[in-house]
C-alpha cells in the first residue's frame, strides 16, 4: 500500500464514527483562525505554555501559550503568517473529511492528504502538552481525557525526563518513570547512552552524571530534578534498565499492573512521555515545521491498546498511542485502571507502536531485586474492604478516617516544589 492510501486508510480507521463531530470541530477552528489567537486544545498541541492566575470558574483556564515575538527563529513566519498557514491546513483537512464521507470516496490532493495528517495529529490522537502538573485543553473529540484529568495530572507526577551531564552529544537521553520510591525504569538503548557493561554490572561511563527530572519546562531551573546514583541493571532479553534514583518531593511512583487487562485488543489507553525529533521517520516537513515546538517536553497522548505478539522469546504489546516523534521509555498507562501497562518501544509516523507489557516481568530477577511491586487489587479484597468503609460510616470514627485518609493523600499527591 502506497503513502497516500495508508494515510487515508489510517485516517478512516482512527475517525470511525466520530466524521462529523471532527468535521465541525475542524470547521469552528478554521474561523477561529481568522482572529488573534489559537483555540486552547490546538494550542495545546502546537507550542509550550506558561501560567497565568486561575480562574474560580475554570479547573484549567490558567494554562496559556508564550507568544514572544523575539522566540521566533531567523526566516520563520511571524504569529498571524503561521495561524492562517494552519488555518488553510486546516481548511483542507475539512475538505478532506468530506471526500471521505462521501460514497464515491474521490481521490484527495496532495494538499488534503496533508491536511487530513494534520487533523488526525490534533483532534484523533493530539499530544497534548503537561505543564507544571496540569494537562492542556482538551479536544472536544478526545472528552475521554478531560473526564480522567486529574488521575492523568496524578500518574504523570511519577515520569520524567533523564538529563546528563558531561556527555559530549546530548543534553538528555530519553524518558524514565518510578516504578517505586527509588526506582525508575526506562529502555536498554537510553541507559547505553551513558552507562557500559551488561547485566548487573553496568556502571556509568567516566565523567558522565545523570539527573532525573520530573518538569522538565521551558522556564524551570532544574529544581524538580534528582541525583541518579547508579544503575541496578538491564535486562539481558527486553529492552529494560533500572536505575537508583534519589527519592523526590511530590514524585508518585506510578502502579504496574500484574498481567493483561480484559480485552487488551481495543482498550482505551494514554502514553507520557518526552517525543523527540528522530530524522530517521517519515513524517513529511511541513508537519514538522507546524508542530514546531513537539519535541523534548512532557506530553500525554491517547490511543487504544492493539493486542500483544511475540518476537521471538520476548513477548510485545502492540498500542496505536504514538504519532508524531519518537517516544521510547515512555509508559503504557490503561484509561480505566490508570495502571502502567507496558513501556514504549519504537513507532512510524501514523503507525502501531511496540512496547514491552511489563507484566511480563512480574518475576523477572532484575525486577525482584530492585523491590518493584506490581498491583493487582482483586475483587474480593475490594468487596471487603467497601463493606469495611460502610460500616465504618456509620460510626464516631468515621471522621477520623476521613481525616487519616486526606492527610495521606496529600503527602502523597503532594507536588513538587519548584
Amino acid at each position: 500500500m502506497d503513502r497516500r492510501n495508508h494515510v487515508l486508510e489510517r485516517a478512516r480507521e482512527l475517525i470511525g464514527e466520530q466524521m462529523q463531530e471532527v468535521l465541525h470541530c475542524v470547521r469552528n477552528d478554521r474561523e477561529m483562525l481568522r482572529g488573534w489567537e489559537e483555540p486552547a486544545h490546538v494550542r495545546g498541541a502546537l507550542r509550550r505554555m506558561i501560567h497565568e492566575p486561575k480562574s474560580e470558574k475554570s479547573h484549567h483556564s490558567n494554562v496559556s501559550v508564550q507568544e514572544m515575538e523575539f522566540g521566533r527563529t531567523a526566516g520563520e513566519p511571524e504569529r498571524g503568517q503561521q495561524r492562517e498557514c494552519l488555518g488553510q491546513i486546516l481548511e483542507a483537512g475539512a475538505t478532506a473529511l468530506e471526500k471521505m464521507a462521501a460514497p464515491s470516496h474521490p481521490e484527495l490532493t496532495e494538499a488534503e492528504r496533508l491536511g487530513l495528517e494534520c487533523v488526525v495529529l490534533l483532534y484523533i490522537r493530539p499530544a497534548l502538552l503537561l505543564n507544571q502538573g496540569e494537562l492542556a485543553s482538551v479536544p472536544p473529540t478526545c472528552s475521554v481525557l478531560e473526564r480522567h484529568r486529574e488521575d492523568i495530572e496524578i500518574v504523570q507526577r511519577g515520569i520524567g525526563r533523564l538529563e546528563l551531564m558531561g556527555h559530549p552529544e546530548c543534553d538528555w537521553a530519553g524518558t524514565c518513570f518510578l516504578v517505586n520510591e527509588t526506582t525508575v525504569m526506562t529502555t536498554r538503548r537510553t541507559a547505553e547512552m551513558f552507562c557500559e557493561g551488561h547485566g548487573m554490572s553496568c556502571t556509568f561511563r567516566p565523567g558522565i552524571s545523570a539527573w532525573m527530572d520530573y518538569c522538565c519546562e521551558q522556564e524551570a531551573m532544574g529544581g524538580a530534578a534528582c541525583r541518579v546514583r547508579g544503575v541496578i541493571g538491564v535486562h539481558d532479553r527486553y529492552d529494560v534498565a533500572l536505575l537508583d534514583v534519589e527519592p523526590a518531593l511530590g514524585a508518585c511512583p506510578l502502579s504496574l499492573a500484574a498481567g493483561p487487562l480484559e480485552n487488551m485488543t481495543s482498550r482505551p489507553a494514554y502514553m507520557i512521555g518526552f517525543p523527540s525529533c528522530d530524522s530517521r521517520r517519515s513524517e513529511p516537513e511541513p508537519l514538522r515545521r507546524i508542530f514546531r515546538d513537539m519535541f523534548g517536553v512532557k506530553r500525554v497522548q491517547t490511543g487504544q491498546m492493539c493486542g500483544t505478539f511475540r518476537f521471538g522469546d520476548v513477548e510485545l504489546l502492540s498500542h496505536d498511542c504514538c504519532s508524531l516523534g519518537q517516544w521510547s521509555g515512555s509508559c503504557i498507562v490503561d484509561l480505566e485502571t490508570h495502571q502502567v501497562v507496558g513501556m514504549h518501544l519504537t513507532n512510524r509516523f501514523l503507525e502501531r507502536g511496540t512496547a514491552i507489557p511489563l507484566y511480563a516481568l512480574r518475576d523477572d530477577p532484575l525486577m525482584t531485586r530492585a523491590g518493584v511491586t506490581f498491583c493487582e487489587p482483586r475483587r474480593p479484597d475490594m468487596s471487603r474492604l467497601t463493606q469495611q468503609l460502610e460500616r465504618l460510616s456509620r460510626t464516631r470514627h468515621w471522621q477520623d478516617l476521613c481525616q487519616t485518609i486526606d492527610s495521606f493523600y496529600e503527602r502523597v499527591c503532594q507536588r513538587p516544589s519548584r
